[in-house]
């Protein structure tokens, strides 16, 4: 879906550019288009100004040059003198450079106010030629032959009752004009430019708002399937949260139904065993009286068994079926580890074990849930009490990395997992046999150490030491 959308805004652009191309192509012939309307009014108030003159003295007519050499040739000897300055918008113009010539009837020129073009017969030039037949007479081409521009002819007739006897051009050379146009051209980019920046900027906004709560539902449902424990997030949009609380509730409860089979077959399997071995016991006893002792310690032994096993999966269970817990505590990891290492001390006297601790300083402060942690922490160090031999030392050491976080490391001096196994440890009730009576466990308290670690956002590893011996490291964040 976001890339159909940045597809989208791909085309968009594509289409604004060339939406502004054309629009920059039509500026010069707008302008161009602007410049004759003004030339066409000039030349028709010069026209006129010569028939006003005609009228007051009909005779005029047949002395047209002596006349518009009278009206003009001062006027734009003069202007061509005159310097100024005028502030048009951002360009500084410094002189006149308009230029007019007037035909007789047939198109003969009688008067240029450049002084070159008097003599020349102009009739066939589209100006002079169409203001003759009556039309608009109008050409664009060069002045000179060095010329890269060319100018702009307008024309006008000058009549006497009805009748055409001479016309006006007026000039209008392109050059003083293109500045105007480059200016334009600039002027236009930078605000097309800047629409589109302001363009782009809010559609990433946009996206930004309107993607976002469909990534991070994208997001949730992956971890979902991944069976991660993560915290449904705020989407902020009303019917994705809806579609994202229902997606929520279906895979719940269909991992829920899942969960309940799986757990009906594991604890029916888990439990056959320690039953089986206190049902042996008890017709042991009606045969061998004189066993009651010995057996019933062992019917004790398994019903404790099973009352662990019952505990564990309810705890498991309990943890399995949160998504996130309070993490308000405050811990201090030293005094932390300190409680739990002195819980074991008894276990750690009968194996005859040594423990060093390893924290290079006194304050390693993070935020968690403290009865959880302990748990966790108190499954890992029986876990190493009960794989390590005799005489052999487990040691505790916790590091900063960096600002962010702070791992704590267990480790022992007992046999190695085998391979096959590294992966499976944290399942719900795999188990390695103890090394010393090579009883298994329920299997459960890894997998317990797992739930809660993720619940931490804390990272978990195990991994074997040479030449013999387990890691066991978790590195949690510094809130």
């Amino acid at each position: 879906m976001v890339t159909n959308h940045y597809q989208f805004f791909f085309i968009l652009c594509i289409g604004f550019y060339y939406l502004i191309d054309k629009t920059e192509e039509s500026i010069r012939p707008r302008y161009m288009e602007t410049i004759e309307e003004s030339l066409n009014d000039t030349t028709h108030v010069l026209s006129a100004i010569v028939e006003e003159e005609i009228k007051k003295n009909p005779n005029e007519r047949f002395q047209l040059p002596s006349l518009v050499k009278r009206l003009f040739q001062k006027p734009f000897q003069n202007v061509r003198k005159r310097s100024f300055e005028a502030k048009i918008y951002s360009l500084l113009k410094t002189n006149a450079d308009i230029q007019i010539y007037v035909t007789d009837s047939k198109g003969i020129v009688i008067f240029d106010s450049e002084d070159f073009r008097e003599g020349l017969d102009y009739s066939k030039y589209n100006d002079v030629y169409l203001t003759l037949k009556g039309k608009y007479g109008v050409r664009s081409s060069k002045m000179f032959d060095s010329e890269k521009e060319g100018a702009l002819f307008i024309a006008s007739p000058i009549h006497y009752q009805n009748e055409i006897i001479g016309v006006l051009t007026v000039i209008k050379p392109k050059i003083g004009v293109i500045p105007f146009i480059e200016e334009a051209k600039n002027k236009f980019w930078r605000i097309s430019l800047l629409v589109a920046s302001s363009i782009a900027i809010v559609f990433t906004i946009l996206a930004y708002i309107s993607f976002r709560p469909i990534i991070r539902l994208s997001q949730y449902v992956i971890s979902l399937r991944n069976q991660e424990k993560k915290p449904f997030p705020k989407l902020g949009i009303k019917e994705l949260n809806d579609l994202g609380k229902e997606v929520d509730q279906l895979v719940s409860e269909l991992e829920g139904k899942k969960y309940v089979e799986s757990y009906v077959q594991t604890l029916t399997h888990e439990i056959k065993s320690p039953l089986s071995s206190i049902l042996a016991s008890v017709e042991l006893i009606e045969s061998h009286p004189n066993e009651i002792h010995r057996l019933s310690k062992t019917m004790e032994a398994e019903a404790k068994r099973i009352q662990s096993l019952i505990d564990q999966l309810l705890e498991l269970s309990s943890l399995e079926g949160k998504k996130s817990i309070e993490l308000d505590d405050q811990i201090n990891l030293v005094p932390f580890l300190e409680g739990v290492i002195h819980r074991f001390e008894i276990e750690l006297e009968r194996k005859n074990l040594r423990v060093k601790k390893n924290f290079p300083n006194d304050v390693f402060q993070i935020k968690g849930n403290e009865s959880y942690l302990k748990m966790a922490i108190e499954n890992i160090l029986r876990n190493a009490i009960e794989f390590a031999n005799p005489k052999d030392q487990i040691t505790i050491q916790l590091e900063l990395i960096g600002q962010s976080h702070t791992k704590l490391i267990v480790s022992d001096e007992g046999q190695s997992i085998p391979n096959f196994a590294l992966a499976k440890v944290t399942e719900k009730f795999f188990s390695l046999p103890r090394p010393s009576d090579k009883r298994k466990s329920s299997g459960l308290g890894l997998s317990i150490v797992k739930e809660i670690l993720d619940l931490h956002q804390a990272e978990f590893t195990i991994r074997n030491l040479d030449p013999k011996g387990v890691e066991v490291s978790i590195q949690f964040q510094n809130f």
